[in-house]
């Protein structure tokens, strides 16, 4: 064989074994992607099954729980509930509510007179003793009937009682005798201070005597 024939087909045959030796990387290059979306596949799949058996654990672990919670009896046992206790104020109240009921609009209130000063009457004929808690005290008789005190205790009577400081006295009776002369409607802006001049006035009208 020409050495120029020999050369051609040695190349030839290089060339062709090349192309052998290099087909099944080829085709193994070609196979690896058409491989990957089989795996992808089966590594989802491995993972789902996974978190399936997660969560079913998880489930029944909840419900075990819960049928642990609801089966267990309750125990508590019932508050006890204090008994009220009636108080002192609704007692006092209640006793005062009483006594308001029982007391006579008509009886004198209980004062203490304390000491008294000598009042002469001469218009009547009588003498009679004050309680010094009137302090300084003048009368007048405008209709020789009703004598009328003035004092400072009984002008403290409030404003709104004003008209009943000319109407506390003594009123004498067709047959000699003396009365307490004194508002008909109460004070209610000064209660306690209406009653201490009722009971004072009507221990005045009481100590009237004549003279002689």
């Amino acid at each position: 064989m020409p050495a120029r024939e020999r050369l051609s087909y040695e190349q030839a045959e290089r060339v062709r074994t090349a192309q052998l030796a290099t087909e099944p990387k080829r085709t193994g290059a070609r196979r690896a992607p058409q491989a990957l979306p089989w795996i992808v596949v089966g590594a989802v799949a491995v993972i789902a099954i996974v978190v399936s058996i997660v969560l079913v654990n998880l489930a029944r672990g909840d419900a075990g729980a819960n049928e642990a919670t609801t089966g267990r009896p309750s125990t508590t046992a019932p508050s006890a509930t204090p008994s009220p206790t009636p108080s002192s104020d609704a007692e006092e109240d209640a006793d005062g509510a009483g006594d308001a009921e029982d007391e006579d609009p008509n009886e004198v209130p209980a004062v203490e007179v304390g000491p008294t000063s000598t009042l002469d009457i001469p218009a009547w004929g009588v003498t009679s003793q004050l309680s010094q808690k009137f302090g300084m005290t003048s009368y007048v008789i405008p209709d020789n009937v009703n004598l009328q005190l003035s004092s400072p205790l009984i002008d403290s009577l409030p404003e709104e009682c004003a008209a009943m400081r000319s109407q506390w006295g003594v009123t004498q009776g067709a047959d000699g005798s003396y009365t307490v002369l004194k508002p008909a409607e109460r004070c209610e802006a000064a209660p306690e201070l209406y009653d201490e001049l009722w009971g004072l006035t009507d221990a005045f009208a009481k100590s009237v005597t004549p003279v002689g």
